[in-house]
């Protein structure tokens, strides 16, 4: 008896606790009282109900702490990706330094000037003409410049520069990075 006591004590604690803190209406009221009075007669009931919300409570604080975990371990990962994509920014913006281009860059610099022409324009393939590279070939060198796309505009560059006095510029043909040294641009043009 001593034990459903306090067990009304603590319900009667329960309720009046959760009754301040939002009013019942009497239809709530009298639901309540009627538990209250089923557990009265049936304290296992009551009991039993306690270690059910409990086991719950448990379940739910531990699927809490499952959730924290994930959490966590999805935030080290965010963090890890984020330094990870700093890291290829910085590497991105030094490669993008070693791309040619025709802009000049700031400071003091030199240029190799090949001409000074009132009819010849070039400025069209400008975007073409970023780099100049020579292929060591037998302790010689050839020196290839441009990347054209287009067989025709690779041909009328040529005849460009052979205009200017380059007498030995022709066009050649370089597949997956390897030359074709059998390639013609003549036949390729179909002339």
């Amino acid at each position: 008896m001593k034990n459903f006591l306090i067990i009304l004590i603590t319900l009667g604690f329960l309720m009046s606790n959760s009754v301040q803190a939002q009013e019942l209406t009497k239809t709530q009221r009298k639901a309540l009282k009627k538990e209250i009075r089923t557990y009265k007669k049936n304290p296992e009931k009551w009991v039993k109900m306690q270690n059910k919300h409990q086991s719950k409570v448990n379940e739910l604080t531990d699927e809490i702490a499952r959730l924290n975990g994930q959490l966590k371990s999805a935030e080290m990962e965010r963090e890890k990706l984020a330094e990870q994509l700093k890291l290829e920014k910085l590497r991105y913006v030094e490669l993008e330094k070693t791309i040619p281009t025709t802009e000049l860059p700031e400071g003091t610099v030199y240029q190799v000037q090949m001409g000074f022409y009132q009819y010849l324009d070039l400025v069209s393939f400008n975007d073409k003409l970023k780099t100049v590279r020579a292929e060591e070939i037998d302790g010689k060198k050839r020196y290839v410049i441009g990347h054209f796309d287009n067989l025709l505009d690779a041909v009328q560059f040529s005849n460009d520069i052979k205009r200017i006095g380059v007498s030995d510029a022709f066009v050649t043909e370089y597949i997956d990075g390897e030359r074709n040294m059998n390639f013609d641009a003549y036949e390729g043009l179909g002339e």
